[in-house]
């Protein structure tokens, strides 16, 4: 795999995932971009438990999500998970998450994460972890529409 090729992690809409009219409820991308990021940073080797045994934890300081469509009950469903920028204290991964027989993009996210301590102060990455995930960027990121740039569908 290159390194920064991001990854694709699929899922399935569940019941307990949807609202009235049987459409995926917004709270649950949040949570879905945590299981690609997750699943991102297993592809790449980055042992997150122990990571947080040694006493480091990544928090996130900032989530954005542009609904651009939406998901149904048993839907099948792709997340497209990126890591954008890597820091000493900081990481950047962008989303989205796609409908799989469709293609149609769902929504469009990002979320900023800093490392810190038990005690809530920011701290560095470890090195070993600074240095797994430095070549996960990409040199020249592919370009990403700007969430503001994406209309709505119309309707529904």
């Amino acid at each position: 795999m290159i390194p920064f090729m991001p990854t694709l992690t699929p899922f399935r809409v569940r019941y307990s995932e949807t609202d009235a009219q049987k459409r995926a409820h917004h709270s649950h991308y949040p949570v879905w971009f945590e299981m690609g990021r997750a699943e991102y940073c297993r592809a790449k080797g980055f042992d997150y438990r122990a990571m947080e045994e040694g006493g480091v934890f990544l928090v996130v300081a900032k989530l954005e999500c542009r609904y651009t469509g939406s998901l149904r009950y048993d839907d099948l469903a792709v997340i497209e998970t990126r890591l954008v920028r890597v820091g000493r204290r900081i990481l950047e991964f962008s989303y989205r998450v796609t409908e799989s027989s469709s293609g149609a993009v769902a929504a469009l996210g990002s979320t900023i994460l800093v490392p810190v301590d038990e005690a809530g102060r920011v701290v560095s990455l470890p090195d070993d972890v600074f240095s797994l995930l430095t070549p996960c960027t990409e040199e020249e990121p592919a370009p990403v529409p700007s969430l503001s740039d994406i209309s709505l569908p119309s309707g529904g």
